[in-house]
């Protein structure tokens, strides 16, 4: 039994995940549980029933996330291995990081802002932070190895770089927020909205990268073996236009 491409694995990661998020939105609006328009993402988790929403979309999120970026792994593992390019401890590292990002999204996911903020927090600095570093340096190595046109890792890249820059944004006009470093009253309200618009955007740029990942997941193949159970394989046709591809950049 084999089941050829996975790219449906990306797709259905982000697909699942602003969808559901945009229903948790839409919910806490509609329901009369939120003052404005601009919330924070944990906002629209805050209160009964998008609460459960909100768990139930970042649980399966968790679950999508993890398949989607051990898949990359060992796809960047045949890739390595055919093109002989160096990659397994760089690769190992980048592995952590972005497991730990998917730790941090089921923190979010089960411990709510209120009554546990530093948890949430935490699992927020875990989803983001490390899932942002795992993204810029995944797209900085994947130049090297992807089987996507160069315009794709332009994009990937590009979106990487967005995502830690609207971090960077959000973080810092927090900080301002937390400690009363602007305390006039449109001041603040300046602040607040930027903040909150940075932290959409950097949930929106972190996962549109992952559809990026399209074209090399539409290669990846899960074959069972009685006997061997299940290994994932490369298509073969892949392996020699990618070495194709090599000798002639070397060229």
């Amino acid at each position: 039994m084999e089941i050829r491409g996975l790219a449906f694995l990306p797709c259905l990661w982000v697909t699942w995940t602003l969808v559901g998020l945009s229903v948790a939105y839409i919910m806490t609006i509609v329901g009369g549980h939120a003052p404005t328009f601009l919330l924070y993402v944990s906002e629209t988790g805050s209160y009964f029933p998008e609460s459960v929403v909100f768990t139930t979309v970042f649980m399966v999120s968790t679950i999508l996330g993890a398949s989607t970026i051990y898949f990359q792994y060992k796809f960047l593992d045949i890739q390595a291995a055919a093109i002989e390019v160096p990659w397994f401890m760089y690769q190992k590292i980048l592995l952590v990081l972005g497991l730990c990002s998917c730790v941090g999204t089921s923190m979010v996911a089960v411990f709510q802002v209120e009554p546990f903020p530093v948890i949430h927090r935490t699992g927020a600095v875990l989803s983001l932070g490390f899932g942002a570093i795992y993204n810029v340096f995944q797209s900085r190595y994947l130049y090297r190895v992807s089987l996507s046109n160069p315009y794709v890792c332009h994009i990937r890249m590009a979106l990487s770089l967005v995502t830690t820059g609207a971090l960077i944004t959000f973080v810092l006009f927090k900080i301002i927020l937390i400690y009363k470093l602007c305390t006039r009253g449109q001041c603040e309200e300046v602040c607040d909205t930027t903040a909150v618009i940075s932290e959409w955007l950097s949930v929106l740029t972190f996962m549109l990268h992952y559809l990026t990942y399209y074209t090399e997941f539409q290669h990846l193949c899960i074959t069972w073996k009685y006997e061997k159970g299940g290994f994932i394989t490369l298509r073969e046709k892949i392996h020699s236009e990618t070495l194709i591809y090599v000798l002639l950049q070397d060229v």
